[in-house]
């Protein structure tokens, strides 16, 4: 960390994943901070820097606090990966940064101690039952969708559906009730409990009949917002099928959402959604995926004018990080190892991790930026930066009930920064009538506007603002 880097840190108050300390504290002390970062997201711990005012003070002795600290962690903490320690200089002053990866086998707990401690704000605090829970299920190998789900039955679930996959996937080709039953247990949909099956999480998932009485955070909450702020709906949709169905009807609910913006090729037109459908779809697959089901939260997608956020309950399974995503040095973990499975046989998901790089490649090949990757307040969030504002921007809805004739015009205007009555007739060898028809349903759609008056009258998207154009034509009537 060089000296830039450093005063940075310093203009950063304490929080989730940094603290600030003058000198080395008690032995307990410094053993709870390490443990709840490592049962945390991780974090950094900042030795020699006053943590009220942030004022960088500096160590008289930063070797003998290095040794102090790892000796206290070493005696009070049981840990399977040591946190890296750093020597800092600063303005002449020595300082030790200590960075406290995301734990992967959690809980961790202090020696002496039964409840393991978390980091909430900048303060840490005993975990509790929901909390715990959550570190014992992150902290192990199996994957949490194979639990059954709380008073669902075998009625609950679509077995037919169940059938056509195991056929399609060639997972076997006897189907008689004995084997398929001893199938369904086999890949986890269900579970053996007091001598029944019960559907588990990926069962009522993947194959429920009505996914969202079984379990009442399947629900998937859509908006479309007017502006930048989440205060006036434009559309609002609550998504309550199965996985496979919310991918479906989210990808119809951006469709009619969004927008389409043309471009003039050397040879042909080009018309574009603001954003690549493919990355979007990619972003719900990986929500749907990878959500933490235990959370009692729902999946919320949002769109602005300006960008779309897909809100995933549950934090990166460990040892993932957000820098490991953006530099792609990461290998696939996966909360529920039997969702993402079925999910690849049905090739909407690729199980070697490379949705990320699909993403931004998506991203790339339409002229945006990289989708944003966040933690906030136990979600992951991905943020997509729309393109701003193009040239001409049409709602898909409007689009799609144009004619021929009205999308070769747009792209006549916009090479051309104009259009007459006139011209819109020669173009298309029409009558007058037919012509002002086209014409008038595109200023009705409010994509064209008319501009100068009698025989000056000309038409120009709507985004063109050069109102003191003289037309061509000055003989064109309207």
């Amino acid at each position: 960390m060089n000296e830039k880097e450093f005063e940075k840190l310093l203009q950063e108050r304490e929080n989730n994943d940094l603290d600030f300390k003058l000198e080395l504290p008690e032995h307990e002390k410094i053993a709870r901070l390490v443990v709840a970062f490592y049962n945390g997201r991780g974090g950094k711990i900042v030795f020699g820097v006053e943590n009220e005012t942030r004022n960088p003070v500096g160590l008289k002795n930063p070797q003998k606090t290095e040794e102090g600290f790892t000796q206290t962690i070493r005696q009070y903490c049981k840990l399977d990966e040591e946190p890296e320690i750093e020597f800092v200089k600063y303005k002449g002053k020595e300082f030790i940064v200590v960075y406290c990866p995301k734990g992967r086998n959690t809980p961790y707990f202090v020696k002496g101690e039964g409840t393991p401690r978390v980091r909430i704000g900048s303060s840490n605090m005993p975990a509790n039952k929901e909390e715990i829970a959550r570190l014992y299920r992150e902290g192990s190998s199996k994957s949490q969708d194979v639990y059954p789900v709380e008073n669902a039955t075998l009625d609950d679930i679509d077995l037919a559906q169940i059938r056509e996959y195991f056929k399609e996937s060639k997972l076997t080709t006897q189907l008689d009730n004995n084997h398929f039953y001893e199938l369904l247990k086999k890949e986890n949909f269900v579970a053996g409990e007091n001598k029944n099956l019960v559907p588990t999480i990926a069962g009522i998932l993947l194959f429920g009949k009505y996914p969202s009485v079984n379990m009442s955070n399947v629900v998937m909450k859509v908006d479309r917002y007017k502006g930048s702020t989440v205060t006036e709906w434009i559309d609002k949709q609550d998504l309550e099928g199965t996985i496979f169905e919310q991918i479906e009807d989210c990808t119809r609910f951006f469709k009619r959402n969004m927008k389409i913006a043309a471009w003039s090729a050397e040879t042909h037109t080009e018309h574009k959604t603001e954003y690549p459908i493919d990355a979007l779809k990619e972003a719900v697959i990986n929500a749907l995926s990878h959500r933490d089901w235990n959370e009692r939260k729902n999946i919320l997608i949002r769109m602005f004018d300006d960008r779309i956020e897909i809100i995933s309950p549950g934090e990166l399974l460990r040892p993932l990080t957000i820098e490991k995503l953006r530099s792609h040095s990461y290998k696939p973990e996966s909360r529920n190892k039997i969702i993402t499975k079925v999910l690849a046989r049905r090739k909407l998901m690729d199980e070697r991790g490379t949705g990320i790089l699909r993403m931004e490649r998506f991203m790339d090949g339409w002229g945006l930026e990289k989708p944003i990757y966040t933690e906030e307040d136990g979600y992951f969030v991905i943020t997509f930066k729309g393109p701003g504002t193009p040239e001409i921007l049409i709602p898909r809805s409007k689009f799609e009930e144009l004619n021929e004739r009205q999308k070769t015009a747009i792209e006549y205007i916009k090479k051309k920064g104009r259009i007459t009555n006139r011209e819109y007739r020669k173009l298309f060898n029409i009558v007058k009538d037919t012509a002002l028809r086209d014409i008038m349903n595109l200023i009705d759609n409010g994509i064209i506007t008319k501009k100068g008056v009698g025989p000056g009258t000309y038409y120009a998207l709507k985004s063109d603002d050069k109102s003191d154009d003289k037309s061509d034509d000055k003989s064109d009537d309207n």
